[in-house]
């Protein structure tokens, strides 16, 4: 082994903060400044996943995907105490005394979200006859969801994903591009 071997950074890892739904964007701000600090023994980036979102008049703003989740990107989970102390934190998944790592297909769903920054624009679609949808671009690109919910009217679409092994459902705004078959 050369040193240059010796000397590689240990893998970054995901974990999951669990805060209070609406002050993820706060939590974030409070917490990244101590991250950031060289007294901490922990350091990382906090990642708030956000989506653009468009009212029916075509007012556009942002919410959270995952409401109360927050995800830590970390080379070690030592000294970690300080994240409890933010004003909304509820706890780390899956439990305080044992956090862990999310798991590969997580980390790939967080990380596709990432390639396009922590905001979501709203994405291009187009719908098959059994309301599937298949996804032209952002971080599901080539994608089909399970339709759970369309609203035509607001151009929304609620569809499954699956992380920290359970389904969650996600809306977004929506553009049509092309319906199949027309």
């Amino acid at each position: 082994m050369n040193n240059a071997e010796n000397q590689r950074c240990p893998p970054r890892r995901f974990y999951c903060i669990y805060v209070k739904t609406g002050d993820e964007s706060k939590y974030t701000e409070e917490i990244q400044p101590v991250l950031d600090s060289p007294d901490t023994p922990c350091n990382g980036k906090l990642y708030c996943l956000g989506k653009k979102m468009r009212l029916k008049n075509g007012k556009e703003y942002t919410e959270s995907i995952f409401p109360g989740y927050i995800f830590l990107e970390t080379e070690k989970i030592d000294g970690i105490s300080f994240l409890k102390k933010g004003k909304s934190f509820i706890r780390l998944l899956p439990a305080n005394d044992n956090p862990r790592p999310l798991c590969d297909n997580d980390v790939e769903l967080i990380n596709s979200f990432l390639r396009y920054g922590t905001l979501l624009p709203i994405l291009k679609v187009t719908f098959d006859i059994n309301d599937r949808i298949q996804i032209l671009d952002g971080p599901f690109q080539g994608q089909e969801g399970l339709i759970k919910a369309v609203n035509r009217r607001n151009k929304r679409v609620n569809f499954e994903v699956e992380l920290l092994n359970g389904i969650h459902v996600v809306g977004l705004t929506y553009e049509i591009v092309k319906k199949s078959g027309e």
